[in-house]
């Protein structure tokens, strides 16, 4: 196109142009520009949408068979039989496809051929070249959505008709259930619900039965061609699990998954695969798909009562099942029956392989599958989701009705090898052969969206998918990803893979690979959707699954505009405005983006696409460029929702019989829409075809933005007017006039709710007007707030775009209270109402004047003038006509900017006047004015002078003032009525002259107002006359009377007084009442209760009368019928009947209640018998009456009922009906009393209005303004005569006459206007803007509430599932402390058992000694475990604050019955008894054992008692045997009371299995002697020697109580405090080692007699041997302080004794004395020890009393010996003293 037409240029045309003129210049303007236009948007010819509708009169011819004719475009296809003709004359062309009927040559017969050839007759017509088809053989799934809205009619063979739609819900027509040619076993099956009723079955669902092994491609081709199924826009299969199905705990995310789903299939044509049993996700989507059945035939149901051409359409729903035939119940049915199959449900079996189909699906493939492990996972259904992609059945292409440059003819059997259907998996859960499923599709590249936190395989992909993108290595993946995933397969599948290694680990594998191939290039195969996010949203699906398609696509930059065309034409089909912005409009990598044409148009015509007309139109889409005259016709006959435009605009408003699927007729736009446009807002030529076409080929009237603006105020109306009140709104946030528009837009909703009968449809119009009517007031306010007084000259600027109406006006038209009540409105109501005076205000101190006072003295007198009236001259008064601005100040003068008196022309003369905007824009040009330089260089330099308004131009400026017109119309009007009163109060028949005189000024009133109601009707269509019309009706009535009978009966005898004197009163009245209407509004006093009177009376007080008739009557006639029984019938009865009870409102009359005594005696002679019919009865007494009647006809009767039937009549009217009508009166002001202003403010401007436009002089001085007005008419007559005689003259002298051209400073001043006009757009436009971002903010508060809940509530369920990821990280934090601990404990052992500073169990730490056996787990006897404690904490004073060891003591039953005597009461669980029952009921305790008392211990101390059941005296010593630095220990006592191990913590408190609480004593001996070889004759000969030193040997005995193993210990014995400790070790060695027992046992043993017992098992130990005591050695001591933990604080024994060896070598020493770490001490009670060693160096004799029944026997002492507790410690320590081996 050229440039020379887009910059502004305006094309002059001749104003006589008619239709078909413009259409050659359109056409030729579009032949020119096909070309170019073609180079420029290549992307466009390769795409295929819908185009636009058009009406196009063509003729088709079909050639018949043998024929010559052949089309030139397939001159090698053969001639098909005899083809049928076209035969209607007018085709709907959309795009390059039509809808057309054929019929056969037969007469009534319609043939449908396979393929046919039309061979068009007549050339293309121009307006198709506009609409050319541009989008061919688009893929599907990216093309137009023409088979979902059924805009197209294909021909079709009978084989290939499957199925008949009734609005869009699928009714199928195969009837047979079985095909006998059919390739495989097929059928029909019917669900059936209780008793079998084949008419009421469901519909027939189809099936068909193939083996593993069939080729997917014959699969398809049997769907095609026996289930005549299409190819969809995208196929979506579900991949989920039966078996392993969880199901959803959370409902509200089971309800959005089937919302999503539902969406999704309404969103394009889908084919929804899924496994098709009756369970798990096929269930929930079967549920879904019957749900949304539901609501369509319902919806269906409802509409089809309004008839059929209003049943909406829908996508088709299918749902196809892929279910292997050895999982069904049924599966021996499938087998092919003629009959079909009848099944019924009965339900699934727990814990059963077997299942039933799901009835809500439409189509089943069986499977024969072998493989029973396969389950659900068939090889064919991969196969046939990868056949999908190629498409199925005939090939979806509709036939153009037009070539653009190509006569090509498609072949409908031409083989498809594209890939056309994007084919889509959804994994949901999932079971473990679906990660095949999902391996296949990503091996192929197909796309996948899986449902994170669905549970099972989605959930195993999504978290290794997630972890390998933020971490990629080979490291990561081996180190961390398996092991962890492994560990997750273990627990999700514990079944299958938790035994079987093999298998986890290919499973796994397999995931793995999955997510290696889900991601290539740029291009992304997996899409991943969280559902536990707070976010979390399945409604969208899909958008997920539109995500998912164009993430697998290739990223290119090559044809990047066709791809973007085709991923805007599927985003489109699928209604996804922010898939747009995110994956097309916000891209940084393509170049700048062109919305085509088709596009928008789509966006247009399809419901619900608002957002992305917004879209369009941000991205610099001009809509003008679009919308000629045929789109615009386009738009009204092809929109998916045409039943209001049909049923409202054309039924209701035009009175047209509207036919949903006709075309409307040529003329539409310029008759009927411009009509339909007038009788609801009063605009005449609204729309402009050829104007619109002309812009949109670039032929600007004006220019582009004037183009733009009336394209998208054309296009605005267009939605208010089929209402998509949505997409009005955001058309009207792009305008440049918001205010106007919006109030446009309110006036057309409410002219259109007047005509909606439906109540919701009469709410929602209304609702609509209101908000387009705030949205005015809202961009008025801001203005107002900005700049006052450009708001104030938006007001009163005309409007050229909607017949030069302004803003206040169209408000006024629609009736917008609020906006006229505005502040803005009322102060520019009031600086019009001043007219070009300002009233002054004088400071008089307490006088001060009214204004209308000064205003009428300065009219009159002139004078007062200069005292109390300033002047502001307006725009357009005559100032500036003359030149002059002028600025106010106090003493009237004013500036003159310009000295010459040439005139400058107006903005308003750019505005069209004319109704052809077109020819008025074109003759503009002609009539500019020239402006010379010289003069605007002399206005520009001229110095300001100020000048004095001249007194003439003052008193012109006063008497042009609206106010100045209303006070003097109103006082010269009260002078007419003060004239009006003489007239009627002349006595007799009055003046003559007077008469006269008021006739005249009266007719001059009725000329004024007929004038006024006229010019009214003129310049305001929409504004009602009916009330001034029926004024000047009864005006010229009055006239008429008057004229008859009040001044032609001075000449003629006409009328008599009296009846003059009635219609002069009647005029009076209604002149009077006159003053209500006219003159009183004005007040802001009397006007609001002028509103409120009116209100009262046209609804209360209506409403009062209607209920006081009634009681008015039947009180009227019942009183008269009681007081008058007798009353003559007639004229004054009814009289009577209805004044009595009227005037007793006001007057009470009850003197004829007690009657007329004079008529007493009269009604005493009427006897009982009166009645009584005689001879001469003629059916009434009344017809003769008697001479006993006639005395009391008129005479009152008192009488009882008399009395009460007045008084409840009085009492009803004036107490009742009156007190309510104040109290509605009271209501209704209460309720009017904040409309009461706004209603007189709306109401202030018409009369400002009225006033303003009225005449200055007043009546009956107007009749001079008339004839001034006559006198210029006839002087404009003369001068057009003139000029015309001048320019007949001149024709002969062109270039005289001929217009000068347009000089440079004229075209610099139109710009400025224009620059001028634009920048008070761009103002309303900010204002707008700004309007809308509050209203944004607002809505977004309102929203606020709601938004915040669904937050919460999605918070809620997000921090459920964290609580409940936290509490398994908890879990495994805790094990993994556990484990740690654990492992710290046993690092702790083997560095105990390495370190070499082992002494008796102990180890020494730091200078501390710690003990080692008495932490060890569990206790011993018990599977307690200990609280760990390591060697840091176990210190009593080292903080542990966790410390919190188990309670354990082994109860009295359980110990021996020997030492039962012996143990300590449980002192802890006594004090938790004794608590218990404290806390207990008296009634509670009664029945329950007397419990112990708690016994009183004394510690640290010795205490000696009676023993109970021996009699004896018993010690019981209580002190510690450990000393610290040579002084005994104390130890402490814990907040119970109960000793504390003075070694420090143990992980255990209480008692255990000890006896006593605190120290519990022992003694043990060690019997040691050297080991020694053996000969052959079983003789000892040398000792044993190992790494240089002898081996020592010991006596262990067998420890009891241990079943499990061999468990070794040392002799000794408990000290119990009845023996000596010396006799309890010789009563034990003997009852252990030679399993004796001392029949008197010796109790009072001491250390002599101890060692003297031990001595004599030396060999020839002959007599009592006799010892020397020795202090033991050093050594011996140093090693016992190792164990104290500090050097010298502790010691082994209170009397470390040993004895030097005798001759026998025998030798006895005190080992150790002190702490023992035993296995079985606690926090509370501890083992300490009194070891002896007893040492053989020569020989002795134990063998011979030693019993091997009890085990007893030598062992050696080496490093790894074992036995009981620290006894090995204590035998390595007396290696260590005899410096043997160890």
């Amino acid at each position: 196109m050229d440039d020379k037409n887009s910059d502004g240029k305006e094309v002059n045309l001749p104003s006589h142009a008619q239709e078909t003129e413009l259409d050659k210049i359109i056409e030729e303007h579009l032949v020119n520009d096909a070309v170019s236009s073609h180079s420029e948007d290549v992307h466009h010819s390769s795409s295929d949408s819908e185009g636009s509708v058009h009406d196009t009169v063509t003729s088709v011819l079909y050639i018949p068979h043998g024929g010559t004719q052949q089309p030139e475009s397939s001159p090698q296809s053969p001639v098909p039989s005899p083809r049928p003709v076209l035969t209607s004359q007018q085709s709907i062309v959309s795009g390059r496809f039509t809808r057309t009927s054929y019929a056969s040559g037969e007469t009534g017969h319609v043939s449908t051929p396979s393929r046919l050839s039309p061979l068009p007759i007549n050339m293309i017509s121009p307006e198709t070249l506009e609409d050319k088809d541009e989008n061919q053989d688009a893929p599907l799934g990216y093309g137009s959505s023409d088979s979902s809205v059924g805009d197209s009619t294909e021909y079709v063979e009978s084989a290939q008709r499957t199925v008949t739609s009734l609005g869009a819900i699928s009714t199928d027509t195969q009837d047979s259930a079985r095909y006998d040619d059919a390739p495989f076993p097929c059928g029909n099956i019917h669900f059936w619900i209780g008793q079998m009723n084949m008419e009421e079955s469901s519909t027939k669902k189809h099936y068909v039965t193939v083996s593993a092994e069939t080729p997917s491609e014959e699969v398809t081709r049997f769907m095609g061609t026996y289930w005549k199924m299409r190819s969809p826009k995208i196929v979506l299969s579900v991949i989920s699990g039966v078996k392993h199905f969880r199901p959803w705990k959370n409902n509200r995310l089971k309800e959005q998954f089937q919302k999503g789903i539902t969406k999704a299939a309404n969103t394009t044509e889908m084919w929804i695969i899924t496994d098709g049993v009756d369970m798990a996700v096929s269930k929930m989507i079967g549920e879904a798909i019957k749900e949304e059945r539901a609501r369509r035939e319902c919806k269906q149901l409802q509409l089809s009562h309004l008839g059929q051409e209003k049943v909406q359409r829908f996508q088709k729903l299918t749902l196809i099942g892929v279910v292997p035939k050895n999982v069904i119940t049924y599966s021996d049915l499938f087998q092919g029956n003629e009959m079909g199959i009848n099944i019924k449900n009965e339900g699934i079996r727990p814990n059963s392989d077997l299942y039933e189909l799901n009835p809500d699906h439409t189509h089943f493939i069986f499977v024969d599958e072998e493989d029973r492990d396969r389950m659900f996972f068939t090889n064919i259904r991969c196969q046939l989701e990868q056949q999908f992609q190629y498409g199925v059945g005939r090939k979806r292409r509709l036939r153009r009705l037009f070539s653009w440059g190509s006569d090509e003819q498609y072949d409908l059997n031409e083989p498809v090898i594209k890939k056309t259907v994007p084919v889509v998996g959804l994994l949901v859960q999932g079971s473990p052969r679906g990660v095949d499923h999902v391996l296949t599709y990503l091996t192929n590249k197909m796309p996948v969206v899986l449902l994170k936190g669905s549970g099972g395989v989605a959930d195993l992909l999504a978290y290794a998918f997630e972890e390998l993108l933020e971490r990629s290595d080979p490291d990561f993946e081996e180190h961390f990803l398996k092991p962890e995933l492994t560990r997750m397969i273990c627990k999700v599948y514990p079944e299958d893979f938790k035994e079987n290694d093999m298998a986890r680990t290919e499973f796994r594998d397999k995931i793995l690979q999955c997510c290696h191939l889900a991601i290539e290039d740029e291009q992304v195969f997996l899409t991943m959707v969280n559902t536990q996010g707070w976010d979390a949203n399945l409604k969208d699906l899909d958008k997920y699954l539109l995500k998912a398609l164009f993430n697998c696509e290739r990223q290119t930059k090559m044809k990047w505009r066709e791809k973007v065309f085709k991923d805007l034409q599927l985003i489109l089909d699928w209604n996804r405005p922010d898939m747009a912005l995110s994956m097309i409009f916000h891209r940084d990598d393509w170049g700048k983006i062109k919305v085509d044409k088709k596009l928008f148009e789509q966006a247009l015509l399809k419901l619900n696409r608002e957002e992305f007309v917004e879209i369009f139109l941000d991205h610099g889409f001009l809509i003008h460029k679009y919308l000629n005259h045929k789109k615009y016709k386009l738009l009204y006959e092809k929109a998916d929702d045409r039943e209001f435009f049909v049923s409202i605009c054309q039924e209701k408003v035009l009175g047209q019989i509207g036919v949903f699927d006709q075309a409307l007729d040529a003329n539409f736009l310029a008759n009927d829409l411009n009509r339909l446009i007038f009788k609801l807002i009063g605009l005449s030529d609204f729309v402009q075809p050829y104007e619109m076409s002309m812009n949109s080929v670039g032929l600007y009237v004006l220019d582009p933005a004037v183009a733009e603006r009336k394209a998208l105020n054309w296009l605005t109306v267009w939605a208010v007017l089929m209402n998509r009140h949505k997409l009005a709104k955001v058309l009207w946030n792009r305008c440049d006039e918001p205010i106007a528009l919006a109030l446009i837009c309110s006036n057309l909703y409410k002219e259109l709710a007047k005509n909606c009968m439906e109540l919701f449809l009469r709410t929602e119009m209304e609702r609509n007007a209101k908000e387009f009517g705030d949205k005015a007031l809202g961009v008025l306010d801001i203005g107002y707030m900005d700049s006052s007084e450009q708001t104030y000259s938006m007001l009163s600027a005309p409007l050229k775009d909607f017949n030069n109406k302004t803003s206040i006006e169209i408000a006024h038209d629609a009736g917008y209270i609020g906006f006229i009540a505005h502040p803005c409105c009322q102060k520019w109501l009031t600086r019009k109402l001043f007219g070009a005076i300002q009233v002054k205000e004088l400071d008089l101190g307490f006088l001060t004047l009214p204004n209308w006072f000064k205003i009428l003295v300065s009219v009159f007198f002139i004078f007062p003038i200069y005292i109390w009236i300033g002047f502001v001259p307006k725009a357009s008064s005559w100032k500036k006509r003359r030149g002059i601005t002028f600025q106010v100040d106090s003493d009237s003068k004013v500036v003159d900017n310009d000295i010459s008196d040439s005139d400058d022309e107006e903005e308003d003369e750019n505005l069209p006047t004319s109704k052809s905007l077109l020819q008025n824009e074109l003759e503009r040009f002609k009539k500019r004015k020239k402006l010379t330089v010289r003069r605007r260089l002399q206005s520009a330099f001229q110095k300001q002078v100020e000048k004095e308004i001249p007194l003439w131009k003052k008193i012109y400026l006063l008497w042009s003032a609206p106010i100045t017109t209303f006070w003097v119309t109103q006082t010269m009007y009260f002078c007419f009525l003060g004239l009006f009163c003489l007239a009627v109060l002349w006595p007799t028949c009055g003046n003559f002259y007077l008469d006269l005189t008021l006739w005249l000024w009266t007719s001059i009133i009725l000329i004024d107002l007929v004038q006024r109601t006229y010019t009214k009707h003129i310049q305001h269509k929409a504004v009602n006359i009916l009330g001034p019309f029926c004024e000047i009706i009864l005006v010229m009535f009055f006239l008429i009377m008057y004229l008859v009978l009040r001044i032609i009966p001075h000449w003629f005898n006409s009328a008599d007084i009296i009846t003059s004197k009635v219609v002069l009163s009647i005029a009076l009245i209604f002149f009077f009442y006159r003053l209500l209407g006219i003159y009183l509004p004005i007040s802001p006093t009397l006007g609001p209760m002028l509103v409120r009177m009116n209100r009262m009376i046209k609804y209360d007080f209506v409403d009062f009368i209607r209920m006081f008739l009634v009681f008015m009557i039947s009180g009227g006639v019942t009183i008269q019928a009681i007081l008058y029984p007798n009353y003559p019938l007639g004229i004054d009865l009814v009289k009577r009947v209805l004044t009595r009870p009227l005037f007793a409102m006001f007057l009470t009359q009850i003197a004829d209640l007690d009657g007329d005594t004079s008529c007493s005696g009269h009604y005493n002679n009427v006897s009982i018998g009166f009645c009584t019919a005689d001879v001469n009865f003629r059916g009434s007494h009344y017809a003769n009456p008697e001479s006993v009647i006639l005395p009391i006809q008129k005479c009152p009767y008192s009488s009882l009922f008399g009395y009460l039937i007045t008084i409840q009549y009085l009492l009803i009217c004036k107490l009742v009906l009156v007190t309510l009508l104040f109290a509605m009166f009271a209501l209704t002001i209460t309720k009017v009393d904040n409309e009461a202003s706004e209603i007189w403010k709306f109401q202030r401007y018409a009369l400002i209005i009225d006033f303003e436009e009225r005449l200055n002089l007043p009546p009956p001085f107007i009749i001079f303004s008339y004839i001034c007005i006559l006198l210029k008419k006839i002087y404009n007559k003369m001068k057009g005569c003139k000029r015309n005689c001048c320019t007949f003259c001149c024709c002969s002298k062109k270039a005289k006459c001929s217009p000068a051209s347009t000089s440079p400073d004229e075209e610099m001043s139109h710009r400025v206007k224009k620059n001028r006009r634009s920048e008070d757009y761009n103002y309303w436009k900010k204002c707008s803007i700004e309007y809308l971002r509050t209203q944004e903010f607002e809505e977004k508060k309102e929203r606020l509430a709601a938004l915040h809940n669904e937050i919460i509530v999605n918070l809620q369920e997000d921090m459920r599932l964290q609580k409940k990821n936290l509490k398994r990280m908890s879990d495994r934090i805790v094990e993994l402390e556990r484990t740690q601990g654990t492992s710290r404990m046993y690092l702790e052992h083997i560095y105990h058992k390495l370190e070499q500073q082992d002494v008796h169990g102990m180890a020494n730490r730091k200078g501390q000694i710690i003990h080692v056996a008495a932490r060890q787990s569990p206790y011993p006897g018990t599977s307690i475990a200990r609280f760990p404690v390591f060697d840091k904490y176990v210190p009593w004073e080292t903080l542990y604050d966790v410390y919190d060891p188990k309670i354990y003591t082994l109860p009295i039953e359980k110990f021996p019955d020997e030492e039962k005597n012996y143990v300590d009461v449980d002192i802890i669980e006594l004090k938790k008894l004794k608590e218990e029952r404290a806390a207990m009921m008296e009634e509670e305790l009664i029945g329950l054992p007397v419990l112990p008392p708690i016994p009183h211990m004394k510690w640290n101390a010795i205490l000696t008692v009676l023993h109970q059941h021996k009699g004896s005296t018993q010690v019981i010593d209580r002190r510690s045997w450990i000393s610290r630095d040579d002084q005994p220990c104390r130890y402490r006592l814990d907040p119970n009371g109960l000793p504390l191990n003075p070694m420090g913590r143990t992980g255990i408190r209480g008692k255990g299995t000890l006896w006593r609480w605190g120290p519990n004593h022992l003694i043990k001996a060690v019997c040691t002697r050297w080991r020694r070889k053996y000969n052959q004759e079983n003789q000892p000969s040398d000792y044993l020697y190992v790494e240089g030193k002898r081996v020592l040997e010991f006596i262990a005995t067998q420890r009891e109580g241990n079943n499990l193993e061999t468990v070794y210990e040392l002799p000794g014995g408990v000290l119990h405090g009845l023996t000596s400790p010396y006799s309890v070790v010789r009563e034990s060695f003997l009852r252990d080692v030679f399993d004796e027992t001392e029949t008197e046992p010796k109790t009072t043993l001491d250390q002599g007699d101890m060692i003297q017992f031990f001595a004599q098992f030396a060999t020839q130990n002959v007599g009592k041997t006799s010892l020397s005591l020795a202090s033991p050695e050093q050594s011996f001591s140093h090693i016992l302080t190792s164990h104290s933990g500090v050097s010298g604080s502790h010691t082994s024994s209170r009397t470390s004794l040993r004895t030097e060896p005798d001759s026998q070598g025998f030798s006895a020493s005190l080992l150790y004395k002190g702490y023992l770490d035993d296995p079985r001490n606690t926090d509370n009670a501890w083992m300490e020890a009194e070891v002896w060693n007893f040492h053989y160096d020569i020989g002795d004799n134990f063998e011979l009393r030693m019993s091997e029944e009890n085990g007893t026997t030598w062992k050696e002492v080496l490093p790894n010996v074992k036995l009981f507790g620290n006894d090995g410690a204590i035998i390595q320590e007396a290696a260590k003293i005899h410096d043997a081996y160890c």
